[in-house]
């Protein structure tokens, strides 16, 4: 998977580095030596991962990730941790970072990373086929016999048979939940298609839409399916996550954050053959940092859905198990599955300049 990198760091010999080893691992690469020049890079250009380095100052590289983080959240920030300086990456873990590196900067090091990069961008869209909204409602209607609520943002053809829209006021979810409401109440075959999710979880929480999807879709049980389309481009990985989990009917609200991390998830599958040393988890996630798989285990640990078992091993709880359920269950979603739910990516074609 070909990436987009920015690096943000003020000494040059140490930049340059990091860019050689990308640009071989066959990567675009760009670089700059100060936040200001971080600010301006991604206002011109659109990056799926930021490098920033804390040698100029914590504050500096938290600042850069906080703004990073509320502007551009699909972007993916990874910390570049100076001798005495991993305390401050992993504090920058907790504030939303993807990952850290310790420097120097080891050739494996980076590819875990880049692998890691890659397996987080592509929950985005990996497995899921790309359909147009408004045909898939069309063809609901037209093959499948459903009286149809679309639910997608204007321009949508007048001409539907079998279809009725509504507008997506995606400031306004509970206006998508009454009008499933409403329209399934009195129906007996009924199919929902609700288009660019990306623009919901723009304004809400990923656990928020995730509840709304999860309504949805019981609103629907026995009457027909709910398919949800998004924007791969514009959603981050997570809140692909978000909707893909919902999708499957399994309540994923209390998990998401949990399983949110591809280290994380590595740790949790190595759980479910059964419990596991500090130094196997270790293994397991391909790590040789103890601060990092530290970091992570703690967040299991304090989301419930792993447990300190005896002699010092972790286990799986009975919550950790059903994320794993969920995990599973949306890596086997796919157009063939029971229920007729459907998660797919769309990205609608640019309009031509007037």
């Amino acid at each position: 998977m070909r990436m987009r990198f920015l690096i943000v760091d003020d000494v040059v010999s140490l930049r340059e580095e990091l860019v050689t080893l990308l640009e071989d691992s066959g990567h675009t690469v760009s670089s700059v030596d100060s936040i200001s020049g971080a600010m301006d890079a991604l206002e011109r250009e659109e990056f799926d991962v930021l490098f920033t380095s804390l040698q100029s100052g914590p504050n500096h590289g938290m600042k850069l990730l906080t703004d990073a983080r509320s502007r551009w959240p699909r972007m993916l920030v990874v910390m570049l941790a100076e001798h005495g300086t991993v305390e401050d990456a992993v504090g920058a873990l907790r504030a939303g970072a993807f990952d850290y590196i310790r420097r120097p900067v080891q050739v494996a090091q980076v590819r875990r990373v880049l692998n890691l990069a890659a397996e987080q961008l592509s929950l985005k869209s990996a497995g899921m086929p790309e359909r147009d909204p408004i045909e898939y409602a069309r063809a609901l209607a037209a093959e499948g016999g459903y009286e149809v609520l679309l639910i997608a943002p204007p321009p949508v053809p007048k001409e539907l048979p079998g279809v009725t829209h509504v507008d997506l006021e995606p400031e306004n979810p509970v206006h998508i939940r009454e009008a499933v409401e409403d329209f399934a109440l009195s129906r007996a075959r009924v199919a929902v298609v609700l288009a660019a999710a990306e623009q919901l979880l723009a304004r809400h929480r990923e656990e928020e839409v995730a509840s709304l999807l999860d309504g949805v879709r019981t609103l629907l049980e026995g009457k027909g399916p709910l398919a949800v389309s998004y924007d791969p481009t514009k959603i981050t990985a997570t809140g692909a996550l978000a909707v893909r989990a919902s999708i499957t009917g399994v309540d994923a609200r209390t998990t998401l954050d949990a399983i949110a991390s591809p280290i994380r998830r590595l740790v949790l599958r190595r759980l479910k053959e059964g419990e596991a040393t500090f130094t196997q988890t270790l293994e397991a996630a391909h790590l040789d940092d103890t601060s990092l798989i530290s970091f992570h285990l703690r967040k299991l640990v304090d989301s419930g859905l792993v447990e300190h078992a005896p002699e010092k091993k972790y286990r799986l709880s009975t919550r950790g198990g059903e994320a794993i359920a969920i995990l599973d269950s949306i890596d086997g979603l796919s157009p063939g599955t029971a229920s007729g739910n459907r998660a797919f990516a769309w990205k609608p074609p640019r309009e031509p300049p007037h």
